[in-house]
């Protein structure tokens, strides 16, 4: 008698199964349409669609409005960029740089990426997607994958296989070309039929669709500005990918590249610092960033450094100007809404920093968080002439804060892990996936919350930094990128036992599955060499700053 699987549905339905049915010839005898879904989710882990189903599951559909459908739709618009370029032009190196809403910026080095060579790879990628070719998954050994990319000349897969923990690896197939793209891709390459190549500064940047199914609208960024800079002092390390950081670990060459990945954030500042020099009149220095940028370290980095010129940098806090609890504003599911910009006494922030900077007395407030209200308690604050004040916050760069403030008095500074180590040319790190990571390290470790809490949250922090903070980037006077190349090595120590708390039967564990795979690329890094003036120490802890 053929084994019978039962299989779940999301919204209740139930039918059963062969044992070894694909998801996807499961999800069809109860589904009549099937184009949207890219992927599935079988016990709440992302799988490709010909996933076969060994034991009882729970099924979902993973569709481009989501997170995972983003990433399953433009991992596999780069397979098909892949194949365009191979055919075309043969084995060329191209490295994805930074991703711009959706967006995904890329350049080829010691290649001539001209428009007409942008158009005609756009026409390749538009061939293959209409054939509809059939795109295959397959677990190799690493013996057997490192012979398929000799074969390519990849050389940045080749040298990251040498060093990987686990003896397999799984690679896709579509049409006789062959690459690893680090998660789950669709079954067959007509499901991509929106997507946008153009020319983008010295490269190209490849589109993909929003969460409504329509490409995404490009943008230029300063942000760019900064990866760029990220990716010269890559080159000064030696590091170009996961297989060189990998190496160093495995022969203990880590000094060198700690201390040279310390000396860049520390000559950035520098250089902020000698900016605000030149500009006699500030006196207001606001700092902003997504959660978990290192915001509290920068602050205090930064302070040193003015210190060491002559200024006397005073910090103030934004939590002290919230809102009386009982004016706070709520939200759809009637909690109190603490990051939007109104839950601020925005008219009471304005005057203080207008009073301070003409020069006048000011009595600084302290909120009482336990009974939500603003306390006065003698604090007192004149401006001499070499006080500087430093404000951080996420509302921070936000001007209605400080639209009483004359622009010559202020300078405004976003700071971010703007990109780590890419994983290849194909593959980079996702800045919000290490923000994530520092933060649910940093929260298990001081604020008692559990991996769950940290996910929950998640989502809304993401929502408010859309909405509060990444509007105003591109009025900034400087954007200080707060990655560490090493980093990556350093969190799967801190992360990954972390990440295995969370069980199947969590909604969350799909993502962190993902994550923790994502880290298994990764050797682990002991800490003794990090400084304890570290931005990482204010996630990981030991550090001489407060956190």
């Amino acid at each position: 008698m053929t084994q019978k699987i039962v299989v779940n549905f999301e919204d209740g339905r139930e039918i059963s199964v062969p044992f070894k049915t694909t998801a996807i010839d499961a999800v069809k005898m109860v589904e009549d349409d099937v184009s949207d879904i890219l992927a599935v989710t079988v016990n709440n882990e992302v799988k490709f669609q010909k996933y076969q189903l060994i034991k009882d599951s729970t099924i979902g559909f993973v569709k481009i409005n989501s997170e995972d459908g983003y990433r399953v739709y433009s991992k596999s618009l780069k397979m098909v960029l892949y194949m365009a370029i191979t055919r075309l032009f043969g084995n060329q190196k191209v490295d994805f740089q930074a991703t711009i809403n959706r967006n995904q910026y890329f350049i080829m080095p010691n290649f001539d990426l001209t428009a007409e060579r942008i158009a005609q790879i756009k026409e390749k990628m538009k061939e293959i997607i209409d054939s509809n070719l059939v795109i295959e998954k397959r677990t190799l050994s690493v013996d057997e994958a490192t012979m398929y990319y000799q074969k390519s000349g990849d050389l940045d897969k080749i040298q990251n296989m040498a060093n990987r923990i686990k003896s397999y690896t799984n690679m896709y197939f579509c049409d006789g070309l062959y690459n690893n793209f680090y998660g789950v891709l669709v079954p067959q390459t007509g499901y991509l039929k929106v997507f946008d190549l153009r020319p983008f500064r010295d490269g190209a940047i490849l589109v993909s669709p929003g969460k409504d199914g329509k490409p995404s609208q490009i943008r230029d960024s300063r942000l760019i500005d900064a990866v760029e800079e990220f990716y010269k002092f890559k080159k000064i390390l030696g590091i170009s990918n996961i297989g060189a950081l990998n190496e160093k670990i495995l022969k203990n060459n880590l000094v060198d590249m700690i201390q040279v990945s310390e000396a860049i954030h520390q000559r950035k500042i520098v250089e902020i610092v000698q900016d605000i020099e030149k500009r006699k009149d500030i006196k207001l220095i606001l700092i902003a960033g997504p959660s978990s940028s290192g915001k509290t370290t920068f602050a205090q980095q930064l302070g040193v450094q003015l210190r060491l010129t002559g200024y006397n940098p005073i910090t103030i806090s934004m939590d002290n100007y919230f809102k009386e609890r009982v004016d706070t504003p709520k939200g759809p599911d009637g909690k109190y809404d603490f990051e939007r910009v109104d839950a601020l006494d925005i008219e009471l922030f304005n005057k203080h920093m207008e009073d301070l900077i003409a020069g006048n007395t000011v009595e600084l407030p302290e909120f009482d968080f336990v009974v939500g209200t603003k306390k006065y308690n003698g604090n007192f604050l004149t401006l001499k002439p070499k006080d500087i004040l430093v404000v951080e916050g996420i509302h921070a760069l936000n001007p209605i804060l400080t639209e009483f403030t004359p622009s010559k008095n202020k300078y405004k500074i976003y700071i971010a892990p703007i990109t780590t180590l890419n994983l290849d040319g194909y593959s980079k790190v996702s800045s919000s996936d290490t923000r994530f990571l520092r933060r649910m390290v940093r929260d298990f470790a001081t604020r008692g919350h559990s991996i769950e809490k940290t996910f929950e949250l998640w989502g809304n922090v993401k929502r408010g930094e859309e909405k509060y903070i990444y509007p105003y980037i591109e009025d900034v006077d400087v954007i200080f990128n707060s990655s560490l190349i090493y980093e990556p090595a350093v969190m799967k120590t801190f992360a990954q036992p972390l990440l295995l708390q969370l069980d199947k039967s969590s909604k969350f564990y799909a993502e962190s599955r993902r994550l923790y795979e994502y880290l298994n690329n990764f050797l682990p890094m002991e800490t003794s060499n990090i400084p304890i003036d570290s931005l990482i120490r204010e996630f990981i802890g030991n550090g001489c700053f407060n956190r």
